[in-house]
């Protein structure tokens, strides 16, 4: 017994070397060698397949993926990580649920709620569903309990951009760009800044031609081609002109 949790330890020492070292190839390979032991114990199992759905995830093989996530979520219920990386297997699959990724994003922000990035990641999931009033609110509460954090920022601002709340993102963005002392975290924050800008250009823009257009309907006097003209038999094209009230003097003679 003892030699053979020797070669276990061993061999889940390698996977992870393997991992850590950014062998994503070899480390997947190293797993799923080391899961196909009929004798390897529940908790390293749950680790293994952990890491394997993480791996899968990254390699964008996602319903493999959520295959592992979920044998680790039956042997390890209690673990908020695994939900959270089965969460990602399901919403960066072009062809996976929104729904699913949410209910994945919430039990890991329930298993451990003190996480601001399980909790950002929840509320964003939550916008994509259509609960926008409720994904906001979490999305604020993650921010509020990192307002440093990158990652967590990161999140934050993409769904409170795909919510439409262009001025709590901006808030969030100010914030976090200063506190920040990373140089790439920095650019990235820029970055994101200037997508802020821009769908507050674009929306604002939007509603100016919106306004301009129902101002030229409504001009007193002045003649438009309605949105819904057709050209008539001959080729004539109809145009009205608003109306103008004309005095009742019939009525007044009366």
């Amino acid at each position: 017994m003892s030699r053979t949790l020797n070669l276990i330890d061993a061999g889940w020492t390698s996977v992870r070397s393997a991992a850590a070292g950014g062998r994503r190839s070899d480390a997947l390979a190293r797993v799923s060698k080391l899961l196909a032991r009929p004798d390897l114990p529940a908790a390293v199992a749950a680790e293994a397949h952990r890491l394997a759905g993480d791996l899968l995830t990254d390699a964008e093989r996602y319903s493999e993926a959520r295959r592992h996530l979920r044998a680790a979520a039956a042997l390890a219920p209690a673990c908020a990580r695994t939900f959270y990386l089965w969460g990602l297997a399901c919403e960066r699959d072009p062809h996976g649920c929104d729904r699913r990724a949410a209910l994945r994003f919430r039990a890991a922000s329930r298993l451990e709620p003190r996480n601001p990035l399980y909790r950002a990641a929840f509320g964003r999931a939550a916008v994509r569903c259509d609960r926008v009033k409720a994904g906001v609110r979490e999305l604020l509460a993650a921010a509020a309990a990192a307002p440093g954090d990158f990652p967590v920022i990161r999140v934050v601002a993409d769904g409170l951009l795909e919510a439409g709340r262009l001025d709590a993102a901006r808030r969030v963005l100010d914030r976090a760009k200063f506190r920040c002392r990373n140089a790439a975290a920095a650019g990235e924050l820029a970055a994101l800044a200037e997508r802020v800008r821009f769908e507050s250009a674009r929306t604002g823009q939007r509603e100016a031609t919106r306004h301009r257009q129902d101002a030229e309907f409504a001009r007193d006097g002045g003649r438009v081609v309605l949105p819904f003209v057709r050209v008539a038999g001959g080729g004539v094209v109809r145009r009205d002109v608003v109306s103008r009230p004309r005095p009742h003097f019939p009525r007044l003679l009366n």
